[in-house]
């Protein structure tokens, strides 16, 4: 099993998903994930049924006992799912595009998933506030991700090394995922997720705040 398998494992057990022994019995349980997933796209999770859930899964609600001790308990298990899939998509972003483009190419992505996914993050959001842990796998990721940027950072021969702090960098992030995560919750306008001067000016605002002498291509 991959280290990333091994940590969603992890993150299921967490948030108090019931062990899955046996292949089946772990790919009906990953059957209820992605149907919880799929539901909580399309509506808020507090108007999904433990009976839809079954019936999209095609079980029994005591196959669904058998798994998740309650509806919130398959809800955390889909934040963690949703971030294990993330991750990595976001990281073969910083990973793989152009140095001058990233931070465009990453906001981009990051405004499409946040769209897509609009109603699940509300839901998500929700949970979190009565149980912080339950954010981790997004904490996580951000942290990571992060991490990913610095290091194509510092492997950049046009970057000035000098310039780099880490701190300014990682607050960035957490720029961007403020900012996202303000206007899935609250909409506070001027601009929403699907104006382009929103993804704009929050390229504008990491770039900012990391403070690093980029070329000039980068800022173009």
């Amino acid at each position: 099993m991959t280290e990333s398998g091994n940590s969603e494992n992890e993150g299921l057990e967490r948030a108090g998903v019931l062990p899955a022994q046996q292949s089946r019995s772990r790919a009906l349980r990953d059957r209820l994930i992605a149907e919880g997933m799929r539901l909580a796209r399309a509506r808020p999770f507090q108007d999904v049924a433990i009976a839809d859930l079954c019936a999209a899964a095609k079980c029994s609600t005591g196959a669904f006992y058998a798994r998740f001790p309650d509806k919130l308990t398959l809800l955390k298990a889909v934040m963690v799912s949703a971030a294990a899939e993330s991750r990595p998509l976001f990281e073969a972003i910083v990973n793989g595009s152009p140095f001058d483009q990233i931070i465009r190419d990453l906001v981009a992505a990051q405004v499409a998933r946040f769209q897509a996914y609009e109603t699940f993050y509300r839901s998500a959001f929700k949970v979190s506030l009565d149980d912080g842990a339950a954010w981790t796998p997004f904490r996580q990721n951000a942290s990571g991700l992060a991490n990913c940027y610095i290091s194509r950072l510092r492997s950049e021969p046009s970057i000035d090394g000098v310039s780099i702090d880490e701190d300014k960098v990682r607050f960035a992030f957490q720029i961007m995922y403020a900012m996202l995560n303000n206007t899935i919750l609250n909409r506070p306008g001027p601009f929403h997720l699907p104006d382009p001067e929103f993804a704009m000016l929050l390229e504008a605002s990491m770039i900012a705040a990391m403070g690093i002498h980029f070329p000039d291509e980068a800022k173009g």
